[in-house]
């Protein structure tokens, strides 16, 4: 049996207390400046209770469980998503735009690769991101399967790369071992690995996300040098899904 539905969130931040100064933003603000230095794992109630100096019981009254609160700093990421209006022009623009700020926004906020996918519930921040990315392919005139698979590869792109450079930032150990690689045994990955791995980062992503993007016109927009290939989409069975 399906889980039974939660209680609807209020997104909105609810009327100042008469009896407090504390608001739903500062413990929301205050729970994500947590996340960003030590991890999701280490926001609870009681964490954040204490980095605004008030007793536990306090938060309850503006927000009712851990779920909601990490629900509510989801919303406000989201927010961070969307690129300010009016988007560029073009569908090329617009997606390099919208793609090139959720990679800024999934660095600098690494615990949110990991917060996604649990149950959480979508807010209309993520609701405005979804259509703004939705409103940027929509010059090229794609039947909404194709849209919703271009639309993937640029998300599983952009949050794919800032996982790695988030992974190699945090993973001392594994940066150790790539560095004593025994070139005489490895040369061709010690060629590749060795200077190559310094590499900027946003440079890397750039090429990556013009790569997609070339490969989004060609395969979608239909330019020639595609049009002899044939689409992957017609016979495969519909992928199965949890969510």
């Amino acid at each position: 049996m399906p889980p039974p539905p939660r209680p609807d969130l209020d997104w909105d931040e609810p009327a100042p207390s008469p009896r407090s100064d504390l608001t739903r933003a500062a413990i929301v603000a205050a729970a994500i400046e947590i996340a960003d230095r030590e991890g999701l794992e280490a926001v609870s109630i009681r964490s954040v209770a204490a980095a605004l100096g008030v007793r536990p019981m306090t938060l309850y009254n503006h927000i009712p469980s851990k779920d909601d609160l990490v629900a509510l700093m989801l919303h406000e990421f989201a927010g961070e998503l969307i690129v300010p209006e009016p988007l560029p022009a073009g569908w090329r623009e617009a997606l390099r735009a919208i793609a090139r700020r959720s990679y800024a926004a999934y660095v600098a906020h690494p615990w949110t690769m990991h917060a996604f996918g649990r149950g959480t519930r979508v807010g209309p921040n993520m609701l405005r991101r979804g259509e703004q990315s939705a409103a940027a392919i929509a010059e090229l005139d794609l039947d909404p399967a194709d849209a919703w698979v271009a639309l993937s590869i640029l998300h599983e792109w952009t949050l794919g790369h800032a996982l790695h450079v988030v992974t190699l930032r945090e993973d001392v150990e594994l940066e150790g071992q790539l560095s004593t690689a025994d070139p005489s045994e490895f040369p061709r990955m010690a060629a590749v690995f060795g200077d190559g791995r310094h590499a900027s980062a946003d440079r890397a992503f750039d090429l990556g996300l013009e790569a997609v993007l070339d490969g989004i016109e060609r395969r979608f927009a239909g330019v020639a040098a595609a049009s002899d290939r044939p689409r992957a989409t017609s016979d495969r069975p519909p992928a199965t899904s949890d969510e």
